[in-house]
């Protein structure tokens, strides 16, 4: 078997496809193969499959795997058929995709890649323009996310999420039950909810959502109670503690402008006790028991903690209480916050009767904040969506050819 025929057999091309020729240039080391087809071929028409005459030809080049350390590149007549109803058109090729400048084995590697290494990572590697990568990146996404079957769908959860510095949001609809992103709206309105309708039509229906879980935004339920009028709405353990949390946290910044204990200690007071570290627990053993309070807010977050480990019934009775001391302690942030249980205290308990919770979207979250780490920003939002949808949609990508 000479080297054309290795080749040819390499790249698993059939007739009427050969390689022509083989260059190596072992100083730049670039490797060139050359492809051609057989004189008098016939090729389907991409629109009806109907074997046709060439047309003409056009030059063009593909970047391939690398040949051990030598960049390897295609190179190739690609004709256009004549297709008596369909007139001429460019036939489709066995190893590039239209309108591409890589092969598809590139292309697999690529997506393969991007488990693990950042864009700018797998451009070093390859010796390849970012952009490059991310438009291989964007366009399988995008095919990926048409063949989302969304038929099935019945409950959502919606949460915002802080893209960057200076209060820039978008926000996520999930699929409850699938556990993946299906939906990227900028933003944090009730403009969220239309760019979703807009986004599935035809793929989901809004009036067979079931279950919308979501936090107490205004916007977000007034929102879902327009887009999604059949669904009940629960606002589930999450949500709820990471109200306590924020409010917890403020009354912590306001008490540290007078006592320097209590600086540098957010992230002890976000914890459960049983989370916290050997360090940590030292440090919280200092200020856990001081007349604060910071800490007597923090009782209040143990407290309604409990709400989730009791029967619905009891739960609603177990709130109805905690809402009672919350309103009648000396806190105003607490007593605010207790105000706002009560007008949503349905939905809570409705988190406890289904044993309802987007905690999983954390992660998602946090996988999508590792990746923007290993990004270093993005230059454009379509850049920006393709990698959250590539991390936390749930995809389907042909990583193998």
């Amino acid at each position: 078997m000479d080297d054309k025929q290795l080749f040819q057999a390499t790249l698993g091309l059939k007739a009427p496809w050969f390689v022509s020729d083989v260059k190596l240039n072992k100083v730049e080391k670039i490797l060139d193969i050359f492809i051609d087809f057989e004189r008098g071929a016939r090729f389907p028409c991409p629109e009806c499959q109907s074997p046709c005459e060439v047309h003409d030809t056009n030059q063009r080049t593909w970047r391939h795997l690398n040949f051990f350390e030598y960049e390897t590149f295609l190179h190739a007549r690609v004709p256009r058929a004549s297709c008596p109803e369909h007139g001429v058109r460019q036939v489709e090729l066995p190893w590039a995709r239209p309108n591409s400048g890589f092969t598809l084995h590139i292309e697999a590697m690529v997506l393969a890649l991007s488990d693990e290494m950042s864009v700018a990572g797998i451009a070093g590697h390859l010796n390849v323009n970012e952009d490059s990568i991310w438009r291989i990146l964007q366009y399988y996404v995008n095919e990926a996310r048409k063949n989302v079957d969304l038929s099935r769908v019945d409950q959502l959860a919606i949460d915002e999420f802080a893209v960057q510095k200076g209060h820039r949001y978008v926000t996520f609809f999930y699929d409850l039950r699938g556990r993946r992103v299906i939906h990227i709206a900028e933003g944090k309105g009730k403009e969220s909810f239309t760019s979703f309708v807009q986004a599935t039509e035809g793929r989901l229906d809004p009036s067979k959502i079931k279950l919308v879980c979501l936090d107490m935004q205004p916007s977000f339920i007034g929102g879902c109670r327009e887009t999604f009028p059949a669904a009940v709405m629960v606002f589930d353990h999450f949500h709820v503690i990471k109200l306590l949390n924020d409010t917890i946290n403020r009354i912590r910044l306001e008490e540290a402008r007078e006592n320097g204990e209590l600086k540098e200690t957010k992230f002890l007071w976000l914890k459960n006790p049983e989370n916290l570290t050997e360090k940590q627990e030292r440090n919280f053993q200092r200020v856990k028991d001081l007349d604060i309070k910071t800490a007597k807010a923090y009782q209040f977050k143990l407290a309604i903690q409990r709400t989730w480990e009791l029967p619905p019934q009891a739960a609603r009775r177990y709130l109805q209480k905690w809402i009672a001391w919350a309103e009648r302690c000396n806190l105003p942030e607490m007593a605010k916050l207790a105000k706002s249980v009560r007008n949503h205290l349905d939905g809570i308990v409705e988190s406890v009767r289904q044993r309802i919770t987007s905690g999983y979207a954390e992660g998602l979250n946090n996988k999508i904040r590792t990746a923007f780490r290993r990004a270093y920003g993005f230059k454009a939002k379509e850049y920006r969506d393709t990698m959250i949808y590539l991390v936390a949609g749930g995809l389907s990508l042909p990583t193998q050819c």
